[in-house]
């Protein structure tokens, strides 16, 4: 694998208190990962780990720049992305891994997710490999930043403009779109994540996570609301079942009530 594909974990020096735990679990449940591994970030660190590079873009750095820069020192076809606040909770088998590279090679897949969401945009099934099935990139969110593997000439295409993390993973099923990018997503929870953090602080699930694994996170980040993550809650359920006219017309009167959206 390491002739083939490289791990880029995607983060920033504010989020340098989540490395320690992501890859304390990276190296748990994925020893024999057999890939090049690297953290992006922007100001230079005195962190170091035994078998992680960090990779510094540069203080002031947007975060698409970043990536960009990461990407210039990847000499590899493949490039397996996460970010920083997900951490991998479950044993990864890297014969799976290896069985996906193939595919991808086999039938020119430049991007498979390894995360179900968005259900909507799953398509038919890909003939000869259970539990993965072709991607719709037109849906919303149908390529997006949870944990995947992705053609780095495809990647490079995305990276146009410097973007935050937000309006860059918005804009990509456009770019997908637009190079014709042959998509898939694996159901077979080949890479079982904690959504850590959101808007800079803990979600419980990641909170009762850590008091359950002591050890795994020794930073002091204040935990979300209960309220925030019961409005995270409702947000979600509106976006993945709301018809796309319906909440289209939504976000057009909260607009005027000054709601920022960053999709279209």
């Amino acid at each position: 694998m390491r002739e083939k594909i490289t791990m880029l974990i995607l983060s920033c020096d504010k989020f340098s208190d989540l490395w320690d735990g992501h890859v304390n679990q990276l190296e748990k449940h994925w020893p024999d990962r057999e890939m090049k591994t690297c953290i992006v970030t922007d100001r230079p660190t005195s962190k170091a780990y035994e078998n992680v590079n960090i990779i510094s873009a540069g203080e002031g750095v947007e975060w698409s720049d970043r990536l960009l820069y990461a990407l210039s020192q990847v000499d590899t076809e493949y490039v397996f992305i996460t970010l920083d606040d997900y951490f991998l909770i479950k044993d990864v088998s890297t014969g799976d891994m290896c069985k996906l590279l193939e595919m991808m090679d086999v039938e020119h897949f430049d991007y498979v997710r390894l995360f179900k969401r968005p259900t909507s945009a799953t398509g038919r099934p890909v003939d000869g490999y259970p539990g993965v099935f072709y991607v719709d990139s037109s849906q919303p969110y149908s390529v997006n930043l949870y944990s995947g593997i992705w053609k780095k000439d495809f990647l490079k295409t995305c990276v146009e403009r410097p973007l935050n993390p937000w309006q860059f993973e918005v804009s990509l099923p456009k770019m997908a779109c637009t190079y014709g990018a042959k998509c898939a997503v694996s159901n077979k929870q080949d890479f079982v994540i904690l959504d850590v953090v959101r808007k800079g602080k803990l979600l419980h699930n990641s909170y009762y996570y850590f008091k359950r694994h002591p050890g795994v996170y020794t930073g002091s980040r204040e935990v979300n609301s209960w309220g925030y993550e019961f409005r995270l809650g409702v947000k979600t359920l509106v976006r993945r079942y709301t018809p796309p006219v319906v909440y289209n017309a939504i976000k057009r009167v909260m607009r005027k009530f000054g709601y920022q959206f960053f999709s279209e």
